[in-house]
């Protein structure tokens, strides 16, 4: 797995990505699978929650990357690639078609959303350390932002897993 990138010299590094990410995903974690309702499972041995997966791809449109309409709690079982059930991930082309199916009919609502979003733009979207700060990120006080730095993530972090 490659390293998860800690540059903050610009509004859009790396770092500042990461952490956005994580304190946004944090209100996710351990909430019941839309699917089969589980909130953890072991996959490969490790015993691993349930998190939120993006329906229209992060990499795909950022314009949805922290819209929690995007956004649907998933098992390990249901959102990894190798436990051969439906996923969105899967290996299997079939199990990744059932796993929109099973959107269409019992997430209509979403389901329409990301048909009606899926080409979006991604411009006029905001820097991902003004995005870390809209999610309830803090930063340190430096006199040059590029100085600046996540201040106490993993307190907000368990905060926002608190929230929901």
């Amino acid at each position: 797995m490659a390293k998860k990138s800690v540059k903050y010299d610009t509004a859009n590094a790396g770092g500042w990505m990461n952490r956005a990410d994580d304190l946004f995903l944090a209100q996710f974690r351990g909430r019941p699978c839309a699917i089969c309702g589980a909130t953890h499972s072991t996959v490969k041995g490790v015993v691993t929650r349930s998190m939120g997966h993006h329906l229209i791809s992060k990499e795909h449109c950022r314009a949805h990357r922290f819209n929690r309409r995007n956004i649907i709690v998933l098992c390990p079982d249901h959102h990894t690639r190798f436990t051969g059930s439906i996923s969105p991930h899967s290996e299997n082309s079939v199990e990744v078609g059932l796993f929109y199916e099973w959107l269409m009919f019992n997430r209509p609502e979403q389901w329409e959303w990301v048909k009606a979003h899926y080409q979006d733009s991604s411009d006029g979207v905001l820097p991902y350390r003004d995005a870390y700060v809209r999610l309830g990120g803090e930063l340190t006080e430096e006199k040059f932002k590029k100085d600046m730095r996540p201040k106490n993530h993993a307190q907000k972090v368990r905060e926002a897993e608190e929230r929901c």
